[in-house]
């Protein structure tokens, strides 16, 4: 995909976009887990979205033994900051259930391909 040219476009054009300084970052999340059954799963889901949502974040994504999604703000035009990674990693570093935790830089949410 041929990335786009901003520098012809206005102001309202980059928002529609989602472009520039309207960009939203997000990141790419992926760790295997121990989980082998699906009540353990769900209370593990329901907890990790109840962090995400603490943050001001969302998830897309899932899987049970290995579980990788993409986090990006849960409000328009804000992007995930390196705390909110930070503290995402952490919680996911501090589960017995995940091993091999892999993230991605930020990167554009809308453009992520």
């Amino acid at each position: 995909m041929k990335p786009l040219n901003q520098q012809n476009k206005k102001r309202r054009i980059l928002k529609k976009l989602y472009l520039g300084e309207f960009a939203m970052m997000g990141f790419e999340v992926s760790c295997k887990t121990n989980i082998a059954d699906f009540d353990r799963y769900d209370v593990f889901v329901d907890e990790f979205i109840d962090h995400i949502d603490s943050l001001g974040l969302c998830f897309g994504g899932g899987g049970l033994e290995l579980f990788e999604g993409f986090i990006c703000t849960a409000e328009r035009y804000l992007s995930v900051t390196e705390e909110q990674k930070a503290q995402v990693m952490a919680w996911l570093e501090a589960r017995e259930e995940v091993s091999e935790l892999i993230a991605s830089e930020l990167v554009d949410a809308n453009y992520f391909y």
